[in-house]
């Protein structure tokens, strides 16, 4: 799986510029081949500051959707940024969710069951 990044700063003179043109390809992206998951997600902390996060499941798709029109606009998108964005791939070989943290807490003696895990007895 291919993890692609995009941190961008934008002004508040271009963001809903910057918002319409992002928000406009979060869907075809999603339906693009080979794409899992496309989000745009806002910094709480800093109101300039914009995260685009795509998972795709092979590189050679990847590529084809940042040779396409598609990804013409989100370099058009990228165009509005205060400074130069941070760009990132990262392949990704292995993922896991709560698992890791329930080995990474049992480990230390730290486990506490989760509510409604069928480990209580019933009152």
């Amino acid at each position: 799986m291919i993890l692609f990044s995009l941190h961008v700063l934008v002004s508040p003179k271009v963001r809903g510029d910057f918002l319409r043109g992002i928000g406009a390809l979060l869907e075809p992206t999603r339906v693009a081949p080979g794409c899992l998951d496309c989000r745009l997600y806002g910094d709480v902390e800093d109101a300039d500051a914009y995260l685009l996060i795509a998972r795709w499941n092979t590189q050679a798709e990847l590529d084809s959707y940042l040779g396409s029109k598609a990804g013409a606009r989100l370099v058009a998108a990228m165009e509005l940024a205060l400074a130069p964005p941070v760009i990132r791939f990262d392949e990704i070989a292995h993922s896991g969710g709560l698992e890791v943290i329930e080995a990474a807490r049992r480990a230390r003696g730290l486990v506490q069951d989760w509510p409604g895990d069928g480990s209580e007895e019933p009152a």
